[in-house]
């Protein structure tokens, strides 16, 4: 394969090549091994999110741009067990889409609020890049390359790491797969079959021809990596080497495919309401689309982790409105991440991680909207994880309420929860703590019980 071609591979599959030779030493999954879990979705919302819109509510005043909230006062502020949350709601047409109250009421037996976090930045880039790395330093690996990573280490796992959007550095922990729709998943599984999407389509070569080209080609690409002496291009051959390892795998995950059927607003889905026609909602469909297939491949035992998107969080202008939208969306998707990982029997081994850049201003700008601050919150599930559960908090003016590091209660003379705080506590929740992996790129700060 010359080189031309093993670009245009690469770029096809959305597979990364960078996989580091410590990691290639590893023995590879048996032939029909699946993974069994535990599963991480993280889920971004872009932009830079308001918190008091959602699990870190601030009453305040319509019509007064200096209140916290000019949508709802404090009066109005609701609680499900332990969690108080905004009431925050979209409705067209005098139809509710969705609603925060609908939300926690429903799941927050299993979330932990984590408020008051002090991202120490409000710029686009480096804020996503702390919240998804717990480091602000460029090119760190995001939490599910680091999780992926850690508990493939090196296994023939064709989609470890699968991403559709947000943070997804992997410092060449884990190859990434970046896929939008079934139809490039499908191609990806039925790679010798002219019609991906016909089971009865004919195929390139006979499976005899396509195992031979196979075997040759992993010889040839033996061969090459040991005659190589550029580092930066032997771990690409050693990276692409896995993820032709990982085919094996896509047999199970085409078996998955089958018969799926693929979550439609203007068709009935369990667990999801008749949402077609409604104006701003299109992305949501395409969204739980993306979570679907994601979550097919936990089903399938080919992947790890995975990364969700919801952009249009950045609201400089009529924040009230957009923002109440984009928040009510990024919850009826995870709503729906909940609900099918139940419907599949992964719920109880999924881990769910929802984020955002850094928070939004205590007040207003000229325009109604509000601008970037550098406090914000993350909401956490999984197991193992205390649910109906709030850590940290912020004054009446938005700001982080520094914690006892050791009781996390309230203490002047504590510290400020931070992203690298979160992450370390993350690690071990995910038992990697010590891994190659986790001493390859540790986390500065003191560890903090944020999940007991």
């Amino acid at each position: 394969m010359d080189r031309r071609n093993f670009l245009k591979l690469m770029g096809l599959t959305g597979l990364a090549t960078a996989v580091p030779a410590t990691l290639w030493t590893r023995k590879s999954l048996a032939e029909g091994e699946k993974y069994g879990g535990p599963y991480w979705v993280t889920v971004h919302a872009g932009g830079g999110w308001d918190p008091t819109l959602f699990c870190d509510p601030k009453g305040g005043k319509a019509g007064d741009k200096k209140t916290l909230n000019q949508t709802y006062s404090a009066d109005q502020i609701k609680q499900a067990g332990n969690i108080r949350y905004a009431p925050v709601n979209w409705e067209v047409d005098g139809k509710e889409v969705f609603s925060v109250q609908r939300f926690v009421e429903t799941h927050h037996t299993k979330l932990c609020v984590l408020n008051g976090i002090d991202t120490t930045t409000n710029n686009h880039d480096t804020g996503t890049r702390i919240t998804w790395s717990g480091s602000s330093e460029d090119g760190l690996p995001a939490l599910g390359a680091v999780v992926a990573g850690s508990v493939a280490q090196g296994n023939a796992l064709p989609m470890a790491f699968l991403s559709n959007g947000g943070y997804d550095a992997t410092a060449g922990l884990v190859p990434l797969t970046r896929s939008g729709s079934l139809d490039a998943l499908r191609r990806l599984a039925y790679v010798n079959r002219i019609d991906p999407n016909d089971e009865n389509s004919p195929l390139y070569y006979s499976p005899q021809t396509a195992a031979r080209i196979a075997k040759a080609q992993a010889t040839r690409l033996a061969a090459q990596r040991d005659a190589e002496r550029l580092p930066t291009v032997r771990r690409s051959m050693e990276g692409l080497q896995i993820a032709r390892q990982g085919n094996l795998g896509l047999t199970a995950l085409a078996e998955q495919f089958k018969n799926l059927k693929v979550v439609k607003f203007g068709e009935e889905y369990p667990g999801v309401e008749d949402l077609q026609g409604i104006n701003n909602i299109g992305d949501l469909e395409r969204m739980c689309q993306e979570a679907q297939m994601a979550l097919t491949a936990f089903q399938a035992g080919v992947a790890i982790a995975a990364n969700l998107a919801v952009g249009g969080f950045d609201t400089h202008g009529n924040h009230d409105a957009d923002h109440s939208r984009q928040m009510i969306k990024l919850l009826r998707l995870v709503d729906f991440v909940y609900k099918e990982a139940d419907r599949l029997g992964l719920g109880d081994n999924l881990y769910v991680v929802i984020g955002s850049d850094f928070g939004r201003t205590p007040t207003y700008n000229e325009g109604n909207g509000k601008d970037h601050w550098n406090i914000t919150s993350m909401v956490v599930s999984g197991p193992g994880i205390p649910g109906n559960r709030v850590v940290g908090s912020t004054d009446e003016g938005f700001r982080a309420i520094k914690v006892d590091p050791k009781t996390l209660q309230p203490d002047p003379d504590g510290i400020r929860i931070q992203p690298k705080h979160v992450h370390k506590a993350l690690r071990k929740v995910a038992k990697i703590t010590g891994t190659p992996a986790d001493q390859q790129f540790p986390l500065a700060g003191d560890d903090m019980p944020l999940f007991g």
